[in-house]
């Protein structure tokens, strides 16, 4: 890093950050107590002027649903004319969408801006050592917090990227939290119980800071409940009966009655929607303001969730889904069921390593008479070779590009799922065809 050096654009920015550790792509077997923490992200923020204290944010925690309950918070908010910064991980498509303001992903120039601004800061942590430099996240994560103070945003909400506890979000000081749910995933880094993994995202919660929870295992609820007891932060619990789908298409919400389901598909979606719904509550009574049901149905008509069971119609129509893990796997079976998704169906799945093979495998002949083995992510997927050893049907067609074209030529519904890498790898090319 040279200190008359700046960025010239976007591609030199992409290839800037690369020079930092990013603990997303290194197989879990290397994390270590080194690589988490929050001292680089505190150290990091001061040297920024704190900028997270600019904003009043929502800081949102959870194995599974808490990046779709950041984009329906978002959408819910900026419908009520609200200025919305979003951070959430990980991208599915372009590295922009981690960051947005207005509901639209960070301009390739602003991201080049932003971080010009602060390489003299960057240099200074460099110059210290190693223990000092932030990571890949880190990086992100401040070039969020900076882009929402320099943007005024009324309101700004996080998602955790790993945990809780120790991650680089949770140096905020929210006006409200949320835990989505507690599922075993990430056992490597936070424990193989639903006990320690829910100690771990209980981290975010902060004394007097209101917490809001989703339906959660009463082993996880338990650690929970006790934390924010010793915190004296007042809990709410999600009303299961908020959100209800009487029949396909649409959905019921308390108080504001029948609403068309657009991009909210199965069981899964709607509890997502439930929370988001409950925040949004929250929040605009802080405004004196209450939820209307013409101004949630504008949030959620235009409503995409990228591969969040995202459908796209065509011959044959494609389902992209971002589960990876047994509990998500089988949230999605039960959603297609639910729309009537036709079979025969073929399924194109890559997973990262550091899963539940056995009990994932298990539910995929449930969902696809078919299945194409595929590899995502050299460094990070399970080959495929060995998906189709274990489960002992299928063919393996390494390219998830050719994977795609194969099942396309089969002419079956189809279902991509199983990472966010494959999402990335073929959503472009599933939305284009």
């Amino acid at each position: 890093m040279h200190p008359d050096h700046k960025l010239a654009d976007f591609e030199e920015f992409q290839s800037f950050l690369s020079s930092f550790t990013n603990y997303e792509r290194v197989p879990p077997a290397k994390f270590d107590a080194a690589s988490l923490g929050l001292t680089r992200m505190k150290r990091f923020s001061a040297a920024l002027g704190e900028p997270h204290r600019s904003f009043p944010s929502v800081h949102i925690a959870g194995t599974k649903g808490k990046g779709s309950t950041t984009l329906i918070l978002d959408a819910l908010l900026r419908a009520e004319g609200l200025l919305v910064g979003t951070y959430t991980s990980p991208h599915v498509e372009t590295l922009r969408e981690r960051i947005r303001v207005g509901g639209e992903p960070a301009r390739d120039e602003v991201l080049v801006e932003q971080t010009n601004k602060i390489l003299p800061i960057l240099e200074l942590l460099q110059a210290e050592g190693p223990a000092s430099f932030p990571s890949f996240f880190e990086l992100m994560t401040a070039l969020a917090m900076v882009s929402f103070k320099a943007h005024l945003v009324d309101w700004a909400i996080f998602e955790v990227g790993l945990g809780g506890r120790l991650d680089a979000t949770n140096i905020l000081e929210p006006q409200f939290t949320c835990i989505t749910s507690i599922g075993l995933e990430h056992t490597q880094q936070l424990g193989n119980t639903l006990a320690k993994i829910a100690k771990e995202k209980a981290g975010i919660v902060k004394p007097g800071t209101p917490l809001l929870l989703g339906p959660l295992p009463k082993d996880a609820l338990d650690v929970i409940l006790e934390t924010a007891q010793m915190r004296q932060a007042p809990v709410s619990m999600l009303n299961d009966c908020l959100v209800t789908s009487p029949c396909q298409g649409t959905l019921q919400v308390q108080g504001l009655g029948s609403l068309p389901s657009g991009a909210i598909l199965g069981p899964a979606l709607r509890t997502d929607l439930g929370l988001a719904l409950t925040l949004e509550a929250q929040i605009l009574a802080t405004l004196g303001r209450k939820p209307s049901r013409d101004r949630v149905l504008a949030a959620l008509s235009p409503l995409v969730l990228p591969a969040r069971v995202e459908r796209f119609d065509g011959d044959p129509p494609v389902v992209l889904d971002a589960a990876h893990t047994a509990e998500s796997i089988r949230a999605l079976r039960l959603t297609l069921d639910e729309i009537a998704y036709p079979r025969p169906r073929t399924l194109v799945f890559s997973i990262s390593a550091g899963k539940n093979l056995p009990e994932i495998l298990q539910e995929l002949p449930k969902i696809a008479e078919d299945v194409i083995w595929t590899l995502a992510d050299p460094k990070r997927s399970v080959p495929p070779e060995a998906l189709l050893e274990l489960a002992g049907h299928g063919t393996v067609e390494c390219s998830s590009e050719a994977a795609l074209s194969r099942a396309l030529d089969r002419g079956w519904p189809i279902v991509v799922t199983g990472s966010f890498y494959l999402a990335g790898a073929l959503r472009r090319l599933i939305r284009t065809r």
